[in-house]
């Protein structure tokens, strides 16, 4: 297994500690761990000294998009966890989701199901949580692994199921790919549909594996009160469907938005 975790970091977090600390106490050991960012500060620096972990940084200031990159190809690793400062992992997140890759070498992609989470606690499954587990259901069916085209564009056709902090990208056979700059909300979604037209097989952990984090500062809260995610949706649902189909489309995946309000 050679394995990295890579945290772009910005701000002050106050999730950051949580974060790494449930990377560090993963059942199967071996994973190196990477923070980078492009806002350097004392707190970062702070952070990475008390938990004697390197710190890159991005010289480039040039949104999500550049941050993800920079920290999908920071570290000298064949796979990679893109990991956000404000989720949390279960301890057996390696060891299961390293069990399906071995079964699917040929895989682009790994994820798993995920639950959420608060400053308050964790937080009961909701309607949006429901439809993403739907839609993998309604993919993956019994199988962990989808190969056909078809298959993979069914994956993502009616929204985007794949909770992105719990992805293994296998950068062996996508040494090229990186996050598009162009969006600010939906680059994972985006980057997933590329992949899907590529020959190479997503893999699926059914097991939540991960918390993501819910809470009003959040990056996601943020984009869907200026209506960016919005747009964003409508332009991912054109390319699957034709233009009136993807508006009904996108209405009703708007409907949606609101459990991610606290």
């Amino acid at each position: 297994m050679n394995h990295a975790f890579t945290i772009p970091v910005y701000g002050r977090s106050p999730h950051l500690r949580a974060c790494i600390d449930s990377i560090l106490k993963q059942s199967q050991t071996g994973s190196a761990v990477v923070l980078t960012t492009s806002t350097p500060s004392v707190f970062l620096d702070n952070i990475a000294a008390e938990y004697r972990l390197p710190l890159v940084l991005n010289d480039v200031r040039d949104g999500i998009g550049s941050d993800w990159n920079f920290a999908l190809t920071a570290p000298d690793a064949q796979f990679v966890t893109v990991a956000h400062q404000d989720d949390f992992y279960n301890p057996d997140y390696i060891k299961l989701m390293f069990e399906a890759i071995n079964r699917h070498p040929d895989a682009l992609v790994a994820f798993s199901n995920n639950t959420e989470h608060t400053p308050d606690g964790a937080r009961k499954v909701n309607i949006n949580l429901c439809i993403k587990r739907a839609l993998s259901a309604r993919a993956f069916g019994s199988s962990e692994a989808l190969d056909r085209l078809q298959d993979k564009r069914r994956l993502l056709n009616l929204g985007n199921p794949v909770c992105c902090p719990s992805v293994i990208i296998n950068r062996r056979l996508l040494p090229d790919f990186r996050f598009t700059g162009a969006m600010k909300s939906n680059l994972d979604w985006e980057g997933w549909w590329r992949l899907a037209q590529l020959p190479g097989k997503f893999v699926y952990v059914k097991t939540p594996l991960v918390s993501k984090g819910v809470h009003p500062e959040s990056e996601t809260s943020a984009l869907i009160a200026n209506q960016l995610r919005e747009q964003e949706d409508r332009q991912m649902f054109d390319h699957f469907w034709p233009r009136p189909v993807a508006a009904a489309i996108a209405l009703v995946y708007k409907l949606g938005y609101r459990a991610n309000r606290v």
